[in-house]
């Protein structure tokens, strides 16, 4: 908003990148406008989220792969690095150690 680049607006980027990769929709996907202007891909994750419906949000190949709980955790992780404040996104390093220990070991 401040055409200003940050450490904390890359990571709201990469936050909305990782939302369109999990979900394969815009960030203001067509399909949103049913619910108004202004509405984009971090809203709908949100909504879904706050209505205990995350499996909605995922393409259905990836949400049948599984595991669940690593599914949440990756968009909960996105909302963190959308989140309207700065101060509350996490870093970049936290983001790569959060995602570390989702990772499943190798077997």
């Amino acid at each position: 908003m401040t055409c200003r680049v940050s450490d904390k607006a890359d990571v709201y980027s990469y936050g909305v990148v990782l939302l369109e990769l999990i979900s394969d929709k815009k960030a203001l996907d067509p399909s949103f406008s049913s619910f108004g202007n202004g509405f984009n891909i971090v809203a709908w994750a949100s909504m879904l989220l706050q209505q205990r419906r995350p499996s909605e949000f995922f393409t259905a190949g990836l949400w049948d792969s599984g595991p669940h709980d690593d599914l949440i955790e990756i968009l909960n992780l996105a909302i963190m690095c959308t989140g309207e404040s700065l101060s509350s996104r996490p870093s970049m390093r936290q983001v790569a150690q959060r995602l570390k220990q989702i990772q499943p070991p190798a077997s």
